[in-house]
């Protein structure tokens, strides 16, 4: 009797394992897996006044769908370079390519690599995506050689992360960088989203194989994906902006994410929001503090003609998807 209940239990046990790394792999899986695929056109030249798409080749081979916005309020030299979350797309990035538009900047948007139309890749949280903002800097720069360009950087969650691993590595210099819902390190990021749908209690027995798968998918160490010790070589201002209600963060991360990027910085908090399109939250509150962030930092900024505050001019965005 006794070998008979040893018997079913380590059946019990040999089932519960199995189903317990299954789990982690089919949950590691959604999380790195390409979006779905969307065709774009792309035409050879850009105008004004208009999205223009284009092509842009990173350094490991990889194929990102992008668009320009040139802006006649804007020197050539003068870009911004904005960068959307996970499993985002420029969707939610067009009320903010108006607004840069609008206060002197050329804007550059792309899809990162596994989403919109750019090649189909696995999600990397913003590591290897790094090449897709150091490929979108390379050809900022191709358009005016032996000129100088003034690019600056405004990233959302996933976005911001790529932003400051590209600043981490030396493959970009922006002039300022805004970054939105940005992550300290994965590790926070995946315990707060398992904690979201399992609770605190069962996050610490889960987090475990699915860290492990995913550091297998995506063959990165979970310790490199890390923005904050990246920012810390950080050479330019930051405005780095979070809502105080977030789920996917902490403001106890928030605040170690700021603590650790060198002066000048500066820290807004929105009072209320989550994870979400601050810009359609609040877009008060955002046109003022960039637009302050911006007359300090960038002298060439172009103080639109109507009211900062007043985005009432630009068309609805569809509401922002989660970021992480």
């Amino acid at each position: 009797m006794r070998a008979r209940y040893l018997k079913l239990g380590i059946l019990a046990g040999g089932i519960t394992g199995l189903l317990y790394f299954t789990g982690g792999l089919i949950a590691a899986w959604m999380l790195v897996r390409p979006g779905s695929r969307r065709n774009y056109d792309c035409i050879p030249r850009m105008r004004y006044g208009r999205l223009e798409p284009l092509t842009l080749l990173t350094s490991d081979g990889v194929r990102l769908h992008a668009w320009a916005l040139l802006s006649r309020d804007a020197s050539p030299d003068d870009w911004v370079l904005l960068l959307h979350g996970y499993r985002s797309d420029r969707s939610v990035l067009q009320l903010r390519a108006r607004f840069f538009s609008r206060r002197g900047f050329n804007v550059l948007l792309l899809h990162f690599r596994g989403h919109g139309g750019s090649d189909r890749a696995r999600i990397s949280y913003g590591y290897h995506e790094r090449r897709d903002v150091a490929a979108a800097f390379e050809f900022i720069r191709s358009l005016r050689p032996g000129h100088r360009a003034r690019i600056g950087i405004d990233g959302v969650s996933m976005g911001a992360a790529a932003a400051a691993y590209a600043v981490g590595g030396g493959e970009i210099d922006p002039e300022w960088m805004i970054l939105e819902s940005c992550y300290d390190n994965i590790r926070h990021a995946l315990a707060n989203r398992l904690a979201r749908r399992v609770g605190y209690s069962l996050t610490p027995f889960l987090a475990w194989p699915v860290e492990l798968v995913v550091e297998q998918l995506v063959r990165l160490r979970a310790k490199d994906l890390d923005p904050a010790k990246a920012l810390e070589k950080a050479r330019c201002p930051v405005l780095l902006m979070a809502g105080d209600s977030e789920r996917v963060l902490k403001m106890v991360e928030i605040e170690y994410l700021f603590g650790c990027i060198p002066e000048p910085k500066r820290l807004v908090v929105f009072p209320g929001a989550g994870h979400d399109d601050l810009l359609a939250v609040n877009p008060r509150r955002y046109a003022r503090e960039v637009s302050r962030f911006l007359r300090e930092f960038a002298p060439y900024y172009r103080q639109p003609e109507t009211s900062e505050a007043d985005l009432s001019e630009l068309a609805p965005v569809p509401a922002a998807k989660e970021n992480i």
